[in-house]
């Protein structure tokens, strides 16, 4: 390689004949001397924009992994896993809601209520089996059998 020359940016010039000075400068990286490039200068509104957009489909990706759809249990309910806050996608109806919601901030209540339906024998201790299946600090796993 000695004295063959070196390609800076596709032009092919002799060892000494480098040019020093310019634009764009050359440094001294982990090889070669080479040309530096630069990024494009974007102005700061532009980048913000460009910041938002990536951080909004983060969390559209995110929110979308995070709500699982509703599947069928052993006793042929239907159970979705949402995150807390959320609603389950089968407690849509009427009055659905609020009972969900209830049985979710106040599950301590339904605990010494006991079930109705006859549903014990599929092992549901309480009123609050019938909505939530199982619980986590960050996800609920609700069962449509109380909406059934």
């Amino acid at each position: 390689m000695c004295g063959e020359g070196r390609r800076v940016r596709g032009t092919v010039f002799a060892r000494g004949d480098l040019p020093a000075t310019g634009p764009r400068r050359l440094r001294r990286g982990l090889g070669p001397w080479r040309a530096s490039t630069r990024w494009p200068r974007v102005s700061a509104g532009e980048g913000l924009v460009r910041r938002a957009v990536v951080a909004v489909a983060v969390a559209l990706t995110l929110a979308g992994v995070a709500q699982s759809a509703p599947n069928r249990d052993e006793i042929g309910d239907e159970v979705q896993t949402v995150p807390r806050g959320g609603l389950p996608a089968f407690a849509a109806d009427a009055d659905a809601p609020a009972l969900y919601r209830f049985a979710t901030t106040r599950g301590d209540v339904l605990r010494y209520i006991p079930c109705t339906c006859g549903c014990a024998q599929v092992g549901h201790t309480s009123n609050r089996s019938c909505y939530i299946k199982a619980e986590t600090d960050a996800a609920v796993t609700y069962t449509s059998h109380a909406a059934t």
